[in-house]
């Protein structure tokens, strides 16, 4: 390159970078002079408001850094001067959602969320900070110097908050200036559909959140509803497989005639009511009452009129003679306040009936009323247990009712099952036998199911009676029913092998669509902890699009929650007050809380049965309504999403118990019968069966002539060493202590509390999250406060089950059979809450955290089967897992243990093994009764034949891995993650010499059954 070139080249660059120069200059210049330029003032409305977000960013974010509790409306009231609820909402006009609003209903309370968490890691770190807070949030003082949170991160986020604000501010400014719009004027109007206050300024008004925040559709069709699913955000293809959808036609009601007809007086009542004509199951269970004189089974639809059944014989009886008397019992006070409801509000239409008396007679009833209710009662409405404890052993005060008792009503008979269906069918016995006694032999039982299989003989099973007519043909009208077999969506959908969606989540969603379309909803959970979830996840996607109107409509009804705070809840669904109900099977008996349009079930009930039973609670009438089981990720719930057809046409369950030859139980109310009346062998058999002489020769005092009192450590109240509910558990109470607020939030039981009230536990009450802060084992109570956290909790704990002593030990099978023993004795039940899991909306463990807590200690009767050696030599030639062979040949002789015991899954348990556990546990198959009983030493006389019928139903059972109908159990506390179908034969075959070597190998030498 030449020198004149170079110097070209050189001048050139020389005068790019003096412009640039002169660029940067200038460019600087020019914005200096902008700086200096004054912005447009805002108008004074939005100049105030400005200054109150500033005082509430600050307050807010240094109590943010410094508290886990909520912030309440009322604290920031009296800590920040000049700030109304009209500014928070201005705040949200200008900010869409950066404010949120909480309602606390039983509080009247308002809390507040002002903006994100400055620091989620942190605020988790602050839990123990919050623990040694007892409750009072409010004395963040002594607590300034341990915040993790450092003051310049609290004064960036106000910074940056502020200036976020005022960024706002002036758009908002701007962008009513280009619309020709005032802007003080504009955030007025806007205003209304953000103000969430009332006339006490701490709840939501309805009549404030206005016209547009929340519309309802108009009503729509359940097949229109259905379709109009699948173009929903949360819709994944899970309606794809059209066998999962089944579609039950309309039903047109049945009309028949009474012979004779019915009284004018009930006629005349049944009008003022709208009745002019009845179903055919109605009269035809009402004809055999009257002239047959038979006792009554009526097994049929939810809200087909069961009540009337029984209302007209009693009503009618009382007619012709008002010295006549009639006992209804129900198992829950719930249902006999609700159906002595429906009785009176039945005779208040009727002149003739105005002097009957009704009365309930429960533990709630006060003393001093007991004896004129005993003395002038009509109708009392009653329990098994008030049957068992207060009216039986005071027979002589009772003489009179018992002697003039009509009829015996007994609602929701298939309630009655294993243990305390054995102990009600005793009580049923001493109440005949005392009635006879008393002169009287012309009591008629009738009683209202759910549709179960075989229910004339349940019937007689409960009552000991024979003249049993079964009414099953319902007569009533049926709206078509849109029936879903929902299975959640893959997480990776390229991916067959990857986790579903949580089924709570689906429902969470399912519900929110339901509700958002007027469709009024109630979702059954299998457990309260479930119950709960649903209900905050459906709280917490409500409160965030800001529709709490639609929140007050929605709450969740379990056990636990205290007895007014049920009732309020029954009231608001009767009146139609709430439109969801998030629920346990609480709700799953016979409460009126109204009509419902649809069902959510949320994981495959326990039971075909309980599936029909909780199905049947939508749909009234005519109407048209949607049954949904939205399934989990178990192998049960998948088994049936993928079997669906299974599931629609699986028989119903057959309830069965023993009476008369369960002598733990006969003995108890042998004792019992004996102190209300002596026993007469002879007269008494045909009450207490053929082993009555034995178990009294054994068990009782003899006193001549063939009679017996009952032994003297009993007396004189054998009643009290019955427990006829299998609840023997302490109480422990949950007491809310935010703000001060020291109130019963609710109660929950000895056994559950380990795994839901530890200290450091997430408690979720009403959907809402508390932080347990203390829990006093001694004086069995709780203390939790509200709590803002994006986390729940979830216990880590194990179970063994250890055997104490051997009372007796048996060969298995041949008596030959020296190796293969089965033994009965005592067994220790331990379980251990060692720690707990920190778990995000994703399910995902966050943070793992120990904990130190006595272990749960109980004591019971088991029986338990060592595994062979060769047993588990060909485990492990297959390569299969021991726990999890040992898991499932425990299921299954639990699934078949009914066929020899009166049993259920709840009454006999075992030990379920988990597939994180890392302890090393005996090979051995265990199962123990949950309470003293007799059923577990039943399972030890038949248990060759328990086992040997184990293998039969594995081995003709055609799934590949498991499944309801084989070792897949559905009460398993490990969702039956942990099963091999395969090991369970290994396991049960070596109990009966079978040759182990030759399962799992055809001639191919290929793994098969």
């Amino acid at each position: 390159m030449s020198t004149s070139n170079i110097k070209k080249r050189q001048h050139d660059n020389d005068k790019e970078q003096e412009e640039d120069q002169q660029l940067i200059i200038t460019t600087k210049a020019q914005k200096k002079q902008k700086k200096k330029q004054p912005e447009e003032q805002l108008p004074p409305a939005l100049e105030r408001l400005q200054t109150i977000f500033s005082r509430l960013n600050t307050f807010c974010a240094f109590c943010d850094a410094r508290l886990l509790t909520v912030l309440t409306w009322s604290r920031i009231q009296s800590s920040v001067t000049d700030v109304n609820l009209t500014d928070l909402a201005a705040i949200n006009v200008i900010l869409p959602d950066f404010i949120t609003f909480t309602l606390q209903e039983e509080q009247e309370e308002l809390t507040i969320e002002f903006g994100k968490l400055i620091s989620k890691r942190v605020a988790r770190e602050k839990q123990s900070t919050a623990l040694q807070n007892k409750g009072d949030e409010w004395e963040y003082s002594k607590y300034t110097n341990k915040s993790n949170i450092k003051p310049d991160q609290i004064k960036k986020t106000v910074d940056t908050r502020n200036h976020r604000f005022q960024q706002a501010l002036r758009k908002f400014v701007l962008s009513c200036r280009k619309q020709g719009l005032d802007p003080e004027t504009h955030l007025a109007k806007e205003l209304k559909q953000h103000i969430p206050e009332q006339a006490n300024e701490h709840v939501v008004a309805e009549e404030d959140l206005g016209p547009d925040h929340e519309k309802f559709s108009e009503e729509r069709s359940m097949h229109e509803i259905i379709n109009q699913m699948q173009v929903q955000k949360f819709y994944r293809g899970q309606l794809v497989n059209g066998e999962c959808h089944r579609r039950f036609p309309e039903k047109v009601a049945r009309f028949g005639e009474l012979t004779p007809p019915i009284h004018q007086e009930i006629e005349h009542t049944l009008k003022e009511k709208g009745i002019t004509q009845l179903y055919t199951h109605q009269t035809e269970a009402i004809n055999g009452l009257r002239n047959n004189n038979q006792h009554v089974i009526v097994a049929t639809s939810t809200a087909s009129g069961k009540s009337l059944i029984y209302q007209i014989p009693v009503l009618e009886k009382l007619l012709q003679d008002k010295a006549s008397r009639a006992m209804y019992i129900f198992p829950t006070k719930a249902l006999a306040q609700d159906q002595m409801r429906a009785l009176q509000e039945f005779i208040q239409y009727s002149p003739l009936l105005k002097d009957i008396k009704i009365s309930t007679f429960d533990g709630d009833t006060p003393s001093d009323q007991r004896m004129h209710i005993r003395s002038t009662a009509n109708v009392i409405f009653t329990n098994p247990d008030m049957l068992h404890h207060s009216i039986l052993p005071n027979a002589k005060q009772w003489h009179w009712f018992l002697t003039s008792l009509k009829f015996v009503v007994v609602d929701e008979l298939h309630i009655y099952n294993g243990l305390f269906g054995t102990n009600v069918a005793f009580i049923m016995r001493r109440l005949r036998r005392l009635c006879d006694y008393f002169g009287n032999d012309s009591i008629q039982f009738i009683s209202c199911s759910a549709t179960i299989k075989h229910p004339d003989k349940h019937m007689k099973l409960v009552f000991g009676v024979n003249n049993v007519k079964l009414v099953d043909e319902d007569g009533a009208p049926c709206g078509k029913k849109e029936f879903v077999v929902w299975n959640p969506p893959l997480l990776k959908q390229s991916d067959p092998h990857s986790d579903r969606r949580g089924a709570v989540a689906e429902a969470a969603d399912l519900l929110e669509y339901l509700l958002s379309n007027n469709i009024r909803t109630i979702a059954f959970c299998k457990v309260r902890k479930t119950c709960e979830m649903l209900m905050k996840q459906l709280r917490e996607s409500l409160e965030k699009q800001n529709k709490l109107n639609m929140l007050k409509k929605v709450m969740s009804y379990r056990g636990g929650y205290m007895p007014h705070e049920r009732r309020r809840i029954e009231r608001q669904m009767f009146s139609g007050d709430l439109l969801g109900v998030v629920a346990t099977n609480a709700l799953e008996l016979g409460v009126d809380i109204g009509s419902l349009d649809a069902v959510l079930m949320v994981g495959m009930p326990w039971s075909t049965s309980a599936m029909w039973q909780q199905s049947g609670r939508a749909g009234r009438r005519n109407n048209d309504s949607l049954a949904m089981v939205i399934t989990d990720h178990n192998p049960m719930d998948q088994y049936y999403a993928h079997h669906p057809t299974e599931l629609f046409e699986k028989q119903l369950d057959d309830i069965q118990f023993q009476v008369e030859d369960n002598v733990l139980v006969l003995e108890s109310h042998l004792q019992c019968a004996a102190e209300e009346l002596p026993i007469d062998i002879e007269k008494d058999q045909v009450y207490f069966g053929l082993r009555l002489k034995e178990v009294c020769e054994n068990y009782l005092v003899p006193i001549g002539d063939n009679k017996y009192r009952p032994h003297p450590r009993f007396r004189p109240y054998p009643a009290q060493f019955v427990n006829i509910r299998n609840i023997t558990e302490e109480i422990y109470t949950v007491i809310d202590v935010t703000s001060n607020r020291n109130i019963v939030l609710e109660e929950i039981e000895a056994s559950r509390a380990a795994f839901e009230i530890y200290e450091g536990a997430i408690f979720i009450h009403q959907g809402k999250p508390y932080l347990v802060e203390e829990l006093n084992v001694e004086k069995r109570y709780a203390k939790v406060h509200l709590t803002r956290v994006d986390w729940t909790t979830q216990q880590r704990d194990y179970t063994n089950v250890n055997a104490l002593s051997t009372s007796m030990s048996k060969s298995i099978g041949s008596t030959k059979n020296r190796w293969n023993t089965v033994s009965y004795g005592k067994v220790q039940i331990e379980t251990i809450v060692f720690g707990y899991y920190k778990i995000d909306k994703r399910n995902r463990i966050m943070d793992s955290l120990e904990v130190y807590m006595d272990p749960f200690i109980r004591e019971s009767t088991g029986i338990w089967a060592d595994v062979s050696s060769s047993a588990l030599n060909r485990l492990d030639q297959l390569d299969i897992d021991k726990m999890a062979s040992i898991h499932a040949a425990a299921h299954v002789l639990i699934s078949l243990l009914p066929s020899f015991t009166s049993s259920t899954s709840v009454d006999v348990r075992t030990e379920c093994k988990s597939p994180h556990a890392t302890r090393a546990r005996p090979p051995r198959i265990a199962l123990y009764e949950t309470q003293p009983s007799g059923i577990i030493r039943q399972a030890y006389q038949f248990f060759t034949e328990l086992v040997t019928m184990s293998v039969e139903q594995i081995q003709n059972c055609d799934c590949e891995n498991g499944c309801p109908s084989c070792v897949h159990l559905a009460s398993c506390s490990e969702h039956n993650v942990l099963c091999s179908k395969l090991g369970a034969l290994v396991i049960l075959g070596s109990l009966l010499e079978m040759d182990v070597e030759k399962i799992g190998k055809d001639d191919k030498d290929e793994t098969v059954l």
